[in-house]
Order: structure tokens, then C-alpha cells, then sequence
């Protein structure tokens, strides 16, 4: 063997060596049926004997074996059915080896009967020379089928002793012999010598296949390989995450830096290990040195880095980065100091874990070693559970020593999740352990291994919705280019376009978080298609008496509902933009189409999303049938409105812009909305009057017909004879005024006569409005009474 090979192949056994004693391949070998022996041909018969069944060739027993695994449960059946197999596979080995060594010996005679270059073969040796090929053929053609023999054991094996596992673990309850009984290392040590055998089997064929390597291929390709990973996984990775720090921080969002950062360093952290692992993989399957057992435990050695490091990386920009800043779990420096031992141990545990695992997958190990291999896993995620218990608990007791100390908002927000926490992690101990030493090991592998599985799912999710958050509330930001962008092409204010981010934010969180329940119900290690299996239940239909529901017909209600009313916002600003301008309407006809159209294009999207929900008119008159009693005790208020406000948007008795008066309240009709009607009074607030009173009460509408209003004046003049020239006098005013309009004309009259011989005046002015009306009406009191002193005319001020 090659010196390269036989390092490789000593690293391999070293590898493998702690393995020996928990994994195994198969069960002991049992008793062998006629078709795993070969029977010598009988002699010629003397007499007639009866007619034997024939025998079956070991390729129909194996494909036989293979069949009747896919459809037999019974574990004993399915014993009975691996030693068989294995029985095939040992006898074939011993076959393939036998002619395997006469091969070799007949190709060590051809080769030296095989005639030199420049020397002519005699006779003889052309004869011995073609018998020594016409011996070897057979024995290549009987080698080859010994191999394909081996090769079909090996995988109705595999196929036998998975679904030996699959049915044990899918017994969540089903007990197994304690680690503390007898029975338990009994099991184990009867099985020791057949997965022993198994093992160094796997170890052959690999030194077969560093044997038969190119050594300067694999070599170079090997040493390339481990020089990139170790810049990939050393210099490259800290200059990454420097420039994601770097680039992350020149935002001007401070939480998007954060995160940001966050993100990335997690990315690389997690990806430049697996790419070193994934270089070293590939180098060696392209120098020829893995066996197909070998290549699959080095792939699942790559998953296992992968595990790993982005388990240690999600802890560092979590919880345990020496930065504080770093961090976005706000935890104090000792607790995140105390935390990086645990962590680093629950990467340690999960990719040798995962790893274990794998080898009792590709190694065909027994039911004991499976159990085996569950205890060793489950006590290991018990013991981490434990150190981070108490290295968290230990951080956490010097504050909680100092009484009078006052303890950070952070701290204590953070005391009823570590509670939470602890409570959690002390329960997950208590079940696995005691799960292990019952017997009830895959119950303990599954609540160990979920609970940490659940740990890297909450921290992946938590990151990406922090990200998600802070990338919105950037983007969206004032001077975010999507915020530019809106309010350049649609002339959307800063505050719509801020509402906006909010909920793309609270939608992608939403995405997220049904994406981290998804796979929070995909048990830990197992692959994609069981996370169809769980999403697709989630969608099952509900069924409520005669109507079923199922969540995609609702996710389909939901979004032709908002589909609808996009829609209907989009005809309604059409009318509003295109449509109306092009007609001599007035504001408040105007205001009647586009708040009528919008009604019926929103009752219209709420019909078609309740029957794209599967709600059928039948189904939508129980519900009516059903409201109206409510309607008729409760709601008799808000239809009374309702329809009142339907009322006033067809016959418009009050319509947008009219200036009314009703029970003291007066100002101007701003919008008529489906319950209430706002208006804008003189003091520019808002009055919100229910439709109902504009409909059974006295309204005073004074633009409903002539939209002018009208001033009254009232003036005392003390002597007789001044009150023609004061009339002049406040015409000349009116006149001048350019409010008052002169179509009608100003008028002064007498009211009457009051005592000492006064006269009371009474003057009405129209202005264009009725909202111009206060205003000039002081006006013209502060100009008439500057005429009348200029004109020395005596009053006494207003008529009682």
C-alpha cells in the first residue's frame, strides 16, 4: 500500500474505532436455508426416486427477501429475513474471494507464459498459454457474478434492516431493554462481532479503494483542497465578515446595520466551513480515494460541518459575539462569555450525532446499536442542556445577589423568557433521561433532538423577521429609494407610503414565522418531503354543516378580496381623475359617483371573496338570516344610518360643499360617509353628525338653492333729519364693497321708530357665499361707522 493510502486508511480506522462499540451491521447469522449451499450433482441413479423441488438460485431468495420486507412489520419476521440475507452475502464474500485468489494465481501464470517482445512462442507454449486463458474466462465470469451477488445482498440487507429502524422508531412508546438491565449489553455484545465484521468489511473496501487511488492525483488534489478550506475558513471568512460590517454600517437605518451585519456574519460563518468541507469532499472523489460507503459518510460529514458551524455562528451574532453592540439578544457580557462553551458543545453534539446516525444508516447497523446509538445521542443533548442551564444560571446569580443594585430595562424584560427558557430545558432533561433508563429511547431521541432542532429554528426565525423589519422600515424610510420612487410615480404621501412598509414588513414576518411553524413540525434530520406532508395537512378542509372550508379556499377568499377592492380603488380614482372632469357635474354629484362606486365595487369584492371561499348563496342566507336578528336587537342604529346615508347620496337634499345649520351646529358639508356626514364649522373643527339626523330633523341648508348668503345690518339713528344721509351713506359703502354683490341691490329700510324720536334702521347686503357673510358683515359695521362720524350723523348703536 502507498504511503498516502495507508495514512488515509489509518485516519479512516481511528475514525471509525468509537464507533465499533455502539453501531453494528448486522444480526447474528443464523441458520441457512438450501439455497445459500451449493450441492455437488448427484450420482447416477438406480433406481427411480421422486422428483425434488428444485432449488432456488441465491438472486431469486435475495429478490424474494426484498419483496417481503416492503409488505411484513413483524420485527422477528424481519430478523429471520436479515440473517438469511446476510447468510447469502457471507457465502458470496467467501465465493468472490475464493476466485478472486484463483484468478490472480492464473493471471501470475499467463503473464509468465506470455512470450517475451522479439522471441517467437513455440507450440507448446501457445498451447499452454491458450488452456491458461480458457481456464481463466470461468473464473471471470463466475467473479463477476459473485460481486453482483454481494452487491444485491448487501442492498436487500440495508433495505431489511431500514425497515427494521423505521418501525422501531415509529413505536415512539415502544420499551427497550434500560442501559442499567442485563439484557441491554447483552444485546450489544451479541451483535458486536457480526457489526465488528460489517465495519472492517467497510474498512477493506475502502484501503481497495486508496489502493487502486492515483496517488499524485490524489495528492494534489487532496492538498489543494485542504490549502483553499483553510483560507476559505480562516483569512477569507474574517475579511467577509469585516466587509459585510463595513457595508452594513454605512446604512442610515442603525437597526438595519445591525441586523444586517448580523445576517451576513451568520451566512459566512455558516457557509465558508461547509464550502471548505464540501472542496475536501469533492477532491477526494476526484482522486478516486472513497469507497461508495466512505462517500456517503464523507457527504453526510459535510452536513454535519454544515450543522455545526451555523449553529456557532447563529449563537455569535445572538447571543455570544464579544462586541455587545454585535449582539442582538441584549444579554450582559458574562452571561454571552458563559454561553460560547455550551454553544460550541451543542454543535459538537449535533454534527456527532448526526454523524452517528448516518454510519448506523450506511453501515446496516441492528436494532441494538440503533438503540444504543439513541441513548448516547439523547444523554449528550441532556448533558448540554444541562451546561447551558447552568453556565446561563451562573451569569445570571451575581445580579440577582445584589438586592439594592438597580437592575437595566433589558434584564428585566429578559426574567420571565429565561424563566420560560429554564423551565423548558429542565423538563426537556427530565424526560430524556428518564426516557433512557425506561427503555423508551426513541422517545428520548425525539424530545432531545426537537428540542435543540426548535432552539436553531426560533434563532433563524427571529433573525430573519428582525431583518425583514429593519429592511422595510429602511426602504420605506423618508429617504429610502422605494419611499423616492412612490412618491415621484404616484404622488403617495410620506405617511401613506410609511403605512405601506408597515404592513410589507408585518407580511413578510407573517411568512416567516408560518415558514418556522412549518418546519418546527418536520422532525429533526429528516428531509423535505415529510415538510410537504405537514403543509399539505395543514390545508386539509373544515367543514361547518353543510359548507366546507379548507385554508387555501380562504388564503383564495382573502386574496380576490384585497384583489377586489384594489380593483374598485382603481375604477373609483379612474372616475375621479378621468370621468368626472369631463362632466359639468357639480362637487356634490361628483362626491354621490365616486362614493357609490366605491361602495358597490367593495360589496361586489366581498361577494366574490365569499364565494371564492366556497360559500354559496345558500350558505350566505343562513349567514343573513342569522345577522338580521343581531341587526334587528343591536345594530338597528347603524342600518338606520346606513340607509340613511344611502338617501342622502340619491336624493342629495344636503350634498358636499352645501353650508347647513342643524340644531345649532352650522358649516360646511365636507364628506358623506355610509354612517355619519362631516362637517367643517367657522372654528375649522369637525362636527360628525349620524345620516339619521340629516334625514328625520329640521336642516337649514342655505346653499341648497341660491348659494349667495345675506347680511342684516341693524343701525339707530338718534335725529330725523340725518337719515337720508346715512342711508347714502351706507349704500355708498355697500357699493364699494366688492363681497356685495349688487344683483340684488343693497336696500335700507326703517324698522320702526323708537323713543326720543330715533329711527331704527334694518340693511340687507348678499354676498356670493354664505361663508363670506360674518366677515363682511363686520366689515361693513367698522366702515359704516367711520362714514357716519366723518358725516357728523348722530346714532345711538343698535335697535333694542
Amino acid at each position: 500500500m502507498r504511503p498516502f493510502g495507508l495514512f488515509l486508511l489509518m485516519a479512516l480506522m481511528l475514525a471509525a474505532a468509537p464507533a465499533l462499540a455502539q453501531t453494528g451491521a448486522k444480526t447474528a447469522i443464523g441458520p441457512v436455508g438450501p439455497a445459500a449451499t451449493v450441492a455437488p450433482p448427484p450420482a447416477a441413479p438406480s433406481a427411480p426416486t421422486p422428483v425434488q423441488p428444485p432449488v432456488q438460485a441465491p438472486a431469486q431468495i435475495l429478490a424474494q427477501l426484498g419483496a417481503q420486507a416492503q409488505i411484513t412489520s413483524n420485527d422477528a419476521a424481519l430478523a429471520t429475513m436479515g440473517q438469511r440475507a446476510a447468510a447469502i452475502e457471507a457465502q458470496a464474500r467467501a465465493s468472490e474471494a475464493a476466485h478472486a485468489g484463483a484468478l490472480a494465481k492464473l493471471q501470475q501464470a499467463i503473464a509468465e507464459a506470455t512470450p517475451k517482445p522479439r522471441h517467437t512462442p513455440t507450440a507448446a507454449e501457445r498451447t499452454k498459454l491458450a488452456a491458461l486463458h480458457a481456464e481463466a474466462a470461468p473464473l471471470q465470469a463466475q467473479l463477476q457474478q459473485d460481486t453482483v451477488l454481494v452487491a444485491s445482498a448487501d442492498a436487500t440487507f440495508n433495505a431489511i434492516a431500514e425497515r427494521r429502524r423505521e418501525g422501531f422508531s415509529a413505536r415512539l412508546l415502544t420499551r427497550s431493554p434500560s442501559p442499567l438491565a442485563p439484557d441491554f449489553w447483552s444485546a450489544l455484545g451479541d451483535a458486536a462481532a457480526a457489526d465488528g465484521a460489517r465495519i472492517q468489511a467497510m474498512v477493506n473496501d475502502e484501503a481497495a479503494a486508496l489502493q487502486s487511488a492515483s496517488e499524485p492525483r490524489a495528492l494534489l488534489g487532496c492538498g489543494a483542497a485542504l490549502a483553499l478550506g483553510a483560507f476559505i475558513v480562516f483569512p477569507a471568512r474574517r475579511w467577509l465578515e469585516k466587509l459585510g460590517r463595513r457595508k452594513t454600517g454605512d446604512a442610515v437605518h442603525p437597526d438595519f446595520a445591525r441586523t444586517g451585519a448580523a445576517l451576513w456574519v451568520a451566512a459566512v460563518g455558516a457557509g465558508a466551513p461547509t464550502l471548505a468541507a464540501g472542496l475536501l469532499h469533492a477532491a477526494a472523489q476526484w482522486g478516486g480515494l472513497l469507497s461508495s460507503d466512505a462517500d456517503a459518510l464523507a457527504g453526510s460529514a459535510v452536513v454535519a460541518v454544515a450543522w455545526a458551524s451555523a449553529i456557532v455562528s447563529l449563537g455569535r451574532v445572538m447571543a455570544t459575539d464579544a462586541d455587545r453592540s454585535q449582539r442582538l439578544l441584549p444579554l450582559p457580557d458574562t452571561a454571552a462569555q458563559r454561553l460560547r462553551l455550551p454553544l460550541a458543545a451543542t454543535a459538537l453534539v449535533t454534527g456527532a450525532g448526526f454523524m452517528l446516525t448516518k454510519l448506523n444508516y450506511v453501515a446496516g447497523a441492528s436494532v441494538a446499536a440503533t438503540i444504543a446509538a439513541n441513548c448516547a445521542i439523547s444523554i449528550a443533548y441532556a448533558a448540554v442542556a444541562a451546561l447551558i442551564l447552568v453556565s446561563f444560571g451562573r451569569s445570571r446569580a451575581p445580579a440577582a445577589a445584589a438586592q439594592g443594585a438597580p437592575q437595566p430595562a433589558n434584564e428585566v424584560a429578559q426574567a420571565p423568557v429565561w424563566t420560560l427558557v429554564s423551565l423548558v430545558l429542565g423538563a426537556a432533561i427530565v424526560i430524556t433521561l428518564g426516557a433512557v433508563f425506561a427503555g423508551y429511547t426513541t422517545l428520548a431521541a425525539i424530545t432531545s433532538g426537537q428540542i435543540f432542532w426548535l432552539s436553531i429554528i426560533a434563532g433563524v426565525a427571529y433573525l430573519l423577521m428582525r431583518f425583514a423589519d429593519d429592511l422595510c422600515a429602511l426602504v420605506f424610510s423618508e429617504h429610502g429609494w422605494a419611499s423616492r420612487a412612490l412618491a415621484l410615480l404616484f404622488s403617495f404621501r410620506r405617511s401613506t407610503i410609511g403605512q405601506a412598509g408597515v404592513l410589507l414588513s408585518a407580511a413578510l414576518q407573517l411568512v416567516i414565522l408560518i415558514g418556522a411553524l412549518s418546519l418546527a413540525l418536520t422532525p429533526f434530520g429528516r428531509g423535505g418531503d415529510l415538510l410537504a406532508a405537514n403543509i399539505g395537512q395543514l390545508g386539509a378542509p373544515i367543514r361547518f354543516g353543510s359548507a366546507t372550508v379548507s385554508p387555501a379556499a380562504i388564503a383564495a377568499g382573502i386574496v380576490t378580496l384585497v384583489l377586489g377592492m384594489a380593483l374598485a380603488r382603481m375604477v373609483q380614482r379612474w372616475i375621479v381623475r378621468r370621468y368626472l372632469p369631463a362632466t359639468d357635474w357639480d362637487s356634490g354629484v361628483r362626491n354621490s359617483v365616486t362614493t357609490g362606486v366605491g361602495y358597490l365595487g367593495v360589496a361586489v369584492a366581498i361577494l366574490c371573496a365569499l364565494s371564492a371561499t366556497g360559500l354559496g348563496m345558500a350558505q350566505l342566507a343562513l349567514v343573513a338570516s342569522a345577522l338580521s336578528v343581531g341587526i334587528g336587537f343591536g345594530l338597528q342604529n347603524v342600518v338606520q344610518n346606513f340607509v340613511s346615508g344611502v338617501i342622502l347620496l340619491v336624493e342629495r337634499p344636503v350634498k358636499v360643499g352645501d353650508w347647513v345649520s342643524i340644531d345649532g351646529i352650522e358649516g360646511d358639508v365636507r364628506r358623506i360617509r355610509v354612517r355619519a356626514t362631516e362637517i367643517e364649522t367657522s372654528d375649522q373643527s369637525t362636527v360628525i353628525l349620524p345620516n339619521s339626523d340629516l334625514i328625520t330633523k329640521a336642516v337649514q341648508n342655505r346653499t341648497l338653492g341660491e348659494p349667495s348668503g345675506r347680511i342684516k345690518l341693524q343701525l339707530s339713528i338718534t335725529r330725523p333729519a340725518d337719515v337720508r344721509k346715512a342711508r347714502t351713506a351706507i349704500l355708498k359703502v355697500a357699493k364699494e364693497r366688492p363681497e356685495i354683490t349688487q344683483i340684488p341691490p343693497p336696500e335700507v329700510y326703517i324698522e320702526n321708530l323708537g323713543a326720543g324720536g330715533a329711527v331704527n334702521l334694518t340693511c340687507f347686503f348678499f354676498v356670493h357665499t354664505p361663508r363670506e357673510a360674518y366677515k363682511v358683515r363686520s366689515a361693513c359695521y367698522f366702515e359704516i361707522l367711520d362714514a357716519l362720524q366723518e358725516g357728523e350723523i348722530a346714532f345711538a348703536g343698535l335697535a333694542a
